[in-house]
């Protein structure tokens, strides 16, 4: 996106390119009025860092409601919504955005019920997920198959990779996750929050790929950075929501396990980025966060990997085999990582952002 000139893009590309230069003009601006203020009057940061706060809050949103929309018109206008695979995929979003709402009130009004809430708020979730993934299996043997589009695909081995990382990522959730802690307003407030953060920087691309996937602007960092202040459980859960905005985003769908792979799994492992914090094994941030952030990029590669073996074979280059391809292709996602853990990096090694982190993560 970045080597083409602006009078070639899109009017929806044009607008991505606009959101990349104006949120590099925005960090700097807070940046430079955060280093000022800090200089100046150290006592005011608490109330910078409220205002940056909701200022980015304010803007996320406002990108996500602009750039949605502008997506959405432009798949309308190119034919690209196929309604069997769209609208169940909308409502799985829209049902996990009220249960959220609704989580949220709970803890406000009667908190010692959450628990019961979140049991029946999976079984809720679960019906527009299954019927998500029955009209994708309807859309895979009614379309797919008979037009030839995509040969080679292997049922087993997208369903095998699907079952194998899923069961993997609840384990670790389970096993090193925060146990029998309770799900606080701010913890739902703040994975709101970073949602909608990492959602509108996956907006802006610095690279896009021809058959899927791109190099963004630390568009994981803010999922990263959640799961490593309220636990991997926390987060994990976080990720599945963007997954399926992903799906929204940039769908490139043709198989139910290949949407799994590529969506709900491997967002849901970013949550993984708190593993190490949760270790504790070792005493600084920045190396619990990059250990993390290592772990959770690897599961969102390998995720994205095993689609591209069992999925998209048919797309390898000459001269390729279908495994080498999935690992090559896909290295996009490995660019994405090393962008993120360079700049989590510098934020975690500044011991004022590190406190910063450790204060908000604690319950009120």
């Amino acid at each position: 996106m970045l080597l083409a000139t602006f009078s070639e893009l899109s009017f929806y590309d044009k607008c991505g390119r606009a959101l990349l230069y104006f949120t590099i003009a925005l960090f700097l601006a807070l940046l430079i009025v955060g280093i000022v203020t800090r200089k100046i009057n150290r006592d005011k940061m608490k109330d910078f860092s409220r205002y940056a706060f909701g200022i980015l809050v304010g803007y996320a949103l406002c990108a996500i409601v602009i750039m949605l929309t502008l997506k959405i018109d432009d798949m309308v206008s190119e034919g690209e919504i196929i309604p069997r695979l769209f609208y169940p995929l909308l409502a799985s979003i829209i049902t996990a955005v009220l249960l959220a709402l609704g989580g949220l009130i709970v803890t406000l009004v009667k908190p010692q019920k959450i628990k019961p809430y979140a049991l029946i708020s999976l079984g809720v979730f679960a019906v527009p997920l299954i019927v998500t993934i029955v009209m994708m299996s309807i859309y895979y043997s009614e379309e797919v198959l008979p037009s030839g589009w995509y040969s080679d695909v292997s049922d087993i081995g997208l369903g095998l990779g699907a079952a194998v990382l899923t069961v993997i990522i609840i384990a670790l959730a389970l096993v090193f996750g925060k146990k029998n802690e309770k799900t606080s307003t701010k913890s739902i407030v703040y994975a709101a929050v970073c949602v909608a953060l990492s959602f509108a920087l996956s907006y802006i691309k610095l690279f896009k790929l021809p058959q899927g996937g791109s190099v963004t602007l630390v568009s994981m960092l803010p999922l990263m950075l959640y799961s490593y202040m309220f636990g991997i459980r926390k987060g994990v859960m976080a990720g599945l929501v963007y997954g399926f905005l992903q799906a929204i985003q940039d769908p490139w769908i043709i198989h139910p396990a290949q949407f799994l792979l590529d969506y709900p799994i491997a967002f849901s492992a970013l949550g993984l980025a708190g593993t190490f914090r949760e270790l504790k094994i070792f005493s600084k941030p920045i190396v619990n966060f990059l250990l993390g952030g290592l772990l959770s990029g690897a599961m969102r590669y390998f995720a994205h990997v095993l689609s591209g073996i069992f999925a998209f074979s048919s797309y390898a280059a000459e001269g390729y085999g279908a495994v080498a391809w999935g690992f090559l292709y896909n290295t996009f996602a490995l660019v994405d990582l090393a962008i993120v853990l360079v700049v989590g990096g510098i934020m975690m090694s500044t011991k004022y952002f590190a406190d910063t982190m450790k204060k908000a993560s604690e319950i009120d």
